[in-house]
């Protein structure tokens, strides 16, 4: 043994060791105290696992000057050197009513007071804050593993020389410590004290760097939101929902247990409209923070521990409102993958605990998701409100694209098409015209910066799993009107009587090409719904069985989408049962029928051959419409428009309506088809070549009867 001698005469505890910053006074009264404990003494001499830890070390930690032989020195030769020093220094420290310094002691304070920790409570956080800091201190606890629970209160009572039933209470669920996520012990196993006790992540480093206000302390771990860049008028599509949420918050001051959860596919806007719901009340909202000061995301159980300690903090900070953004991974589930995961990954997240925590919880809470199918349903009852962010109608889809391009020089048309996608989120757009704006310059045409944004839109579109947006060639689409639709019914009056019910049945038949599906997009339009289009080829399956599934999912997705359906093709599933010659084609019908009697939108169903319908489906239609082809001041209507910046004599004009009134079976869907085919430029855009393409197109038609004496005058393009 290294031989050692004491250059401190009576062994005297200096002031400046007791005033010390880095509280290594309070590392040694701890050291002491458990050495003069005859039990612990014992286990530390046994103990072999102390190979980062030399007798100088040891001698520094209890402020003891010492010379040995050899500087690198066992530790055990240097506790059995002082061994009889350990309780003069034990016993100057005690007399010293020891008070934690520095910006340790501040942040101690301040926590404690904000929380209202007891002094067992502020005493441990004290030391585990210096066991995770202090590795001397870490190394030297090593001898304390294998601890049980209440092995872990015995040893805890001898550091901090309180009654047992006082760390008790300190370390249970339901104390502050654990309430507050700070501090909670690992009753699933044994282990050595610094793993036994888990610590916040990063709150050891945070409360010993510098002192701070409590909440500059804690903003690791919550944040003051920033402001939203939106205000309630950009989200006219939840009017209601907005009312409610106010006028609910409004009313509920002081209370505890109000959660309200906010779901939807990313990129609609629920963290922006959650910030302008707190502007609006002229309330702070805080958000859990979701990644460490690495940039890493944070696990779920420590994204609790993050939320119960903002709860904790901010319940007596006056008026504010809480955001836990991305909890799909917060609630557990009996999923495969959870079962698979790690307890420590798991947390102590059971049902009855994640319950208590949606209901008692101070401050009201915004708890954000992209889907919440993976949510229990035990969860989702405790929510005060469940409130869903779908897409934005295509009337605030246009005017965002119009605050977006403001300063962009794109086709109004354009963005028109483009507002017409409903799978189109705010987010994607908004990300593409920023990159967009950077890349612009004078040299790029209008053409080809609309073809970078949908470039970098449909990039993250099949990033997301979602399919491309393809916009029509607007240079080749009629403008639509419903003075080009020849039916037998007041269209304007039955758009305004549905926009009023919200709702109907109705049978769209008629020629291919009357107007039918341009109907449904118009109709759906006038109501701000998107348009869900099935045909047959969606809906029929060669599988017994899979096509009546296919039809009762499509009227289930269109009523989550708040949709007008459209089923074209429909005698397909309507056909009479009276003909039927195997049973699911009789099946077929029932299942849509079932669906058009259940289905609350608006159904619209399309047919070139609709004496092929079954009976009893034709009653459940509120509305059958016949699209017949065009009257000629229809066809004369569609073309003047075609060649609405062209000037013609009056003798011209007489002639061209003459012989474009011979044309029978015409359809605005032929003059769509036509200005198609010229849109390729491979005939000059003329009158007299466009009248013969459109007669080719009505001969092609059963029917279609050409009339004598027709012929095209030279004088209009063709020879």
């Amino acid at each position: 043994m290294a031989k050692a001698k004491t250059i401190k005469p009576g062994l005297v505890v200096t002031d400046a060791f007791i005033n010390a910053e880095d509280n290594r006074a309070f590392i040694a009264l701890w050291i002491t105290r458990i050495l003069q404990e005859p039990i612990y003494r014992r286990r530390v001499e046994v103990y072999e696992g102390f190979r980062n830890l030399s007798g100088i070390d040891f001698a520094m930690m209890l402020d003891i000057d010492m010379h040995l032989d050899d500087k690198d020195s066992d530790f055990k030769d240097a506790l059995s050197a002082l061994a009889p020093h350990v309780v003069a220094v034990n016993s100057q420290l005690e007399k010293s009513n020891l008070r934690f310094k520095g910006p340790l002691g501040d942040n101690l304070r301040a926590i404690s007071d904000m929380l209202n920790l007891s002094d067992v409570e502020q005493h441990l956080l004290g030391l585990f804050s210096l066991i995770s800091t202090v590795k001397k201190f870490e190394n030297f606890t090593d001898f304390l593993d294998g601890l049980s629970r209440q092995e872990l209160v015995n040893v805890l009572a001898v550091f901090l020389k309180q009654p047992r039933l006082a760390i008790n209470e300190a370390l249970n669920r339901t104390g502050r410590l654990h309430q507050a996520g700070l501090l909670k012990v690992d009753n699933s196993s044994v282990g050595d004290l610094s793993r036994k006790v888990d610590l916040l992540t990063g709150f050891a480093d945070l409360i010993t760097a510098e002192s701070q206000a409590p909440l500059d302390l804690l903003s690791r771990y919550f944040v003051l939101s920033s402001q939203s860049h939106l205000t309630l008028d950009n989200y006219p599509h939840l009017q209601e929902q907005t009312q409610t949420v106010l006028d609910y918050l409004q009313n509920q001051t002081h209370k505890t247990g109000i959660n309200i959860l906010v779901h939807g596919e990313p990129g609609t806007g629920k963290t922006q409209w959650i910030k302008a719901l707190a502007q609006q009340l002229k309330t702070q909202l805080f958000e859990i923070v979701s990644e460490d000061e690495d940039g890493d995301g944070i696990i779920a159980s420590r994204r609790i521990d993050v939320y119960k300690l903002a709860q904790s903090a901010l319940a007596h900070q006056g008026k504010c409102l809480m955001m836990f953004d991305e909890v799909e991974d917060v609630f557990p589930t009996d999923n495969l993958f959870s079962f698979f995961s790690s307890p420590r990954q798991r947390g102590n997240n059971s049902k009855a605990w994640i319950n208590q925590l949606l209901e008692t919880n101070p401050v009201p809470t915004f708890w954000v998701s992209n889907a919440v199918r993976q949510i229990d349903a035990a969860y989702l009852r405790r929510f005060d409100m469940v409130i869903e962010l779908s897409n934005p109608p295509r009337s605030v889809r246009r005017t965002i694209l119009n605050d977006l391009f403001a300063q962009l020089p794109v086709k109004t048309s354009w963005l028109d098409e483009l507002a017409k996608q409903p799978g189109l989120v705010p987010a994607v757009i908004e990300r593409a015209v920023k990159v967009t704006k950077t890349l612009h310059n004078e040299t790029m045409t209008t053409q080809q910066l609309q073809d970078k944004v949908l470039s970098l839109v449909n990039a993250t579109l099949q990033a997301q799993g979602k399919k491309e947006i393809k916009l029509k060639n607007l240079d080749s689409k009629l403008d639509y009107s419903l003075q080009y639709l020849n039916t037998d019914v007041n269209l304007d009056k039955l758009v305004d009587g549905v926009k009023q019910r919200k709702q109907g049945r109705f049978c769209l038949y008629g020629l291919p090409g009357t107007g039918k599906t341009a109907f449904g997009h118009y109709l759906a339009e006038q109501l701000d719904k998107p348009l869900l289009i099935k045909r047959a080829s969606d809906l029929l399956s060669p599988y017994v069985g899979e096509a009546e599934q296919n039809i009762a999912y499509a009227f289930k997705e269109a009523q989550r989408e708040g949709a007008v359906l459209q089923i074209d093709e429909a005698d397909s599933f309507l056909q009479s049962r009276e003909n039927a010659v195997r049973s699911w084609e009789v099946t077929q019908v029932n299942e849509m029928l079932t669906q058009m009697e259940a289905f609350e939108g608006v159904f619209i169903a399309s047919t070139n051959l609709v004496k092929n319908l079954d009976a009893a489906a034709m009653r459940r239609f509120d509305v059958k419409m016949e699209f017949k082809p065009l009257q000629p001041d229809q066809a004369w209507w569609l073309f003047q428009t075609l060649f609405k910046e062209s000037e013609f004599s009056q003798i011209e004009l007489e002639q061209i309506k003459e012989q474009l009134s011979q044309l029978s079976l015409l359809t605005p869907g032929d003059f769509a088809a036509v200005k198609r085919k010229f849109s390729l430029g491979y005939q000059d855009f003329e009158p007299g070549l466009v009248l013969q393409a459109l007669s080719e197109e009505c001969s092609y038609k059963p029917g279609y009867a050409k009339q004598n004496g027709i012929g095209f005058m030279s004088g209009l393009g063709v020879q």
